[in-house]
């Protein structure tokens, strides 16, 4: 399976915040690259709790490109593959938001939720935290940090396709009994949700 696992830290509450963004690119089920960005956000503002949790200051970033910046780089990892994340709705409001922030067209791509799979492939846990997931399957990574915590949602997607002998996108949706999200140009960022059947047209379904 290809696919691009990708965590957003924030500088605020607000979507729009987006200070770091770290991804994981998986070809053939191998992790082939790790990178993050830190990100300037705008407006420039930083809330003292999220600082506490990744640890991002506002000099960190201060002479940082803004998101629109880096979007031709951030692009080639995210249209037309399977995006994965722990807590997708999250890091793809987060996506969207800031395209939509900067007047950016979407792309198009679908996605996948760790945390929603975690909990059907190991409901035996108490809580299915990225941190605690990882701790039951001795991934090894550190909590908040963007570039540590794509690698460890690709790790455990990867792990939990393993575990249960799944080969492909759709035998995982058809195994859980779960639909992907999708994302696409034109997408109206007001409904809740977006998922498309299990036999989805996406380049990303193998």
């Amino acid at each position: 399976m290809d696919f691009t696992a990708i965590d957003f830290e924030t500088a605020t509450s607000k979507y729009t915040s987006a200070c770091s963004l770290g991804w994981c690119v998986v070809e053939d089920n191998e992790i082939v690259e790790r990178s993050e960005i830190l990100i300037r956000p705008e407006p420039f503002e930083f809330n003292k709790y999220n600082v506490r949790i990744h640890g991002i200051t506002p000099d960190m970033v201060a002479d940082k490109p803004t998101f629109d910046q880096y979007w031709d780089i951030i692009r080639d990892k995210i249209e037309n593959r399977m995006i994965v994340a722990h807590n997708a709705s999250f890091d793809v409001g987060v996506l969207c938001k800031t395209l939509e922030h900067y007047g950016i067209e979407l792309p198009s791509f679908n996605y996948m939720c760790t945390v929603k799979l975690s909990q059907k492939a190991y409901p035996e846990l108490e809580r299915h935290k990225l941190n605690m997931l990882c701790e039951a399957l001795n991934i090894k990574f550190h909590h908040h940090q963007a570039f540590d915590d794509a690698y460890a949602c690709a790790a455990a997607f990867l792990r939990i396709a393993e575990d249960y002998s799944l080969e492909t996108f759709d035998e995982i949706q058809e195994c859980f009994d779960m639909s992907c999200g999708a994302v696409y140009p034109g997408m109206d960022l007001s409904a809740k949700k977006h998922t498309r059947k299990r036999r989805h047209r996406s380049a990303a379904a193998v």
